[in-house]
């Protein structure tokens, strides 16, 4: 039986659209929520992604015989807060030569696709903003189109080592999609579904990385290397190429990226 906690996502939900619908249109209480449900996840995204940095920062300290953030708050948790801090006011610099369309649009495209698989991830019980019957056909169609603004970027700052980071980024990419995307196939079978909501259900008995630790390794190993993690940081190798395809952003525009 579905207990307090888990249905409380929906009763909150529709007590607002109960609420909203006395005094708005039908249409305008949908935009409202649909807008609130968005908030809420970038804010979520958010703050993921701090508490994922600095864990990040710790651990490859610890692997590298370093001390990692330790100033800047308690444990230097808050560090990554004063670099976005840093981020959101720094001076955002265009190069002269550089394709100003194309290199303006290229940081709205990549984040773009990220925002938009958010929406299909169950959360916990009826806490998936949207239940695709082919979520995970999405999820991968979606992830698999940020080669393109890599290459808008690359190109549009008329930089080579720019090019140079680019054309390797894609090329890691477009690689280790191909066994990532494979490794997934076999918890498409055992879960008889494309919805992330019904393979999260599938997986009440038994954790499907159980059932197949070789499948989760490749899509782990896979994943590493989609998003240029070490030991695969080449497309950002900064002993040759600087910083990869985003040597030439800054301020919000990096952090974007």
């Amino acid at each position: 039986m579905p207990t307090f906690f888990e249905n409380l996502p929906l009763v909150i939900g529709q007590a607002l659209f109960n609420f909203l619908d006395q005094f708005l249109p039908a249409w305008l209480v949908v935009l409202i929520i649909a807008l609130l449900i968005s908030i809420i996840l970038l804010l979520f995204m958010i703050l993921t992604l701090i508490i994922n940095i600095v864990l990040e920062r710790k651990l490859v300290a610890r692997l590298q015989d370093r001390l990692g953030p330790n100033r800047v708050g308690p444990y230097g948790f808050f560090q990554t807060v004063a670099d976005t801090i840093k981020l959101m006011i720094k001076e955002d610099i265009t190069p002269v030569k550089a394709h100003r369309l194309v290199f303006n649009l290229a940081p709205i495209i990549i984040v773009i696709p990220l925002i938009m698989t958010l929406a299909i991830i169950p959360y916990g019980q009826n806490l998936a903003p949207v239940d695709l019957n082919i979520g995970i056909l999405y999820f991968i169609a979606i992830s698999s189109t940020t080669v393109i603004p890599i290459i808008m970027a690359g190109w549009s700052s008329r930089n080579k080592y720019a090019l140079l980071g680019a054309m390797r980024a894609v090329a890691q990419l477009i690689s280790y999609e191909i066994p990532q995307v494979l490794s997934v196939v076999g918890v498409l079978i055992l879960a008889g579904s494309l919805s992330m909501v019904s393979i999260v259900q599938a997986q009440a008995g038994v954790w499907f990385i159980l059932l197949q630790p070789l499948g989760f390794l490749i899509f782990f190993i896979s994943s590493l290397a989609e998003i240029e993690r070490a030991p695969f940081d080449i497309p950002e190798a900064e002993s040759e190429i600087v910083a990869g395809y985003h040597i030439e952003y800054s301020g919000m525009k990096f952090a974007m990226i």
